[in-house]
């Protein structure tokens, strides 16, 4: 049995594939009691974030920006890798 917390790891793009920096990652909800903890994007737009166990969590991404604050919500699965379209108006 490993010692190491299941990972949720992805990428944040916006609505023309590009990669998102600066955008906070957080959990929602979750099969177990979750922790107040969030990640940043880096420049690729990669984050990762440790979960309490292996299971499907609703994940909330969130950005502020000179058109305001935007936010959704996605549902992801510990393990599995995905891109996450964020609506960045902020370029429009």
């Amino acid at each position: 049995m490993s010692d190491n917390p299941p990972e949720i790891t992805g990428v944040v793009v916006d609505a023309e594939d590009n990669p998102v920096e600066e955008v906070r990652v957080y959990f929602v909800e979750g099969p177990v009691p979750l922790p107040d903890i969030a990640a940043l994007t880096n420049s690729n737009g990669r984050f990762a974030l440790s979960a309490p166990t292996s299971g499907t969590y609703q994940l909330g991404i969130a950005s502020e920006g000179p058109s305001g604050f935007l936010q959704e919500t996605t549902t992801v699965e510990v393990g599995v890798v995905r891109s996450v379209e964020f609506e960045d108006r902020q370029r429009e």
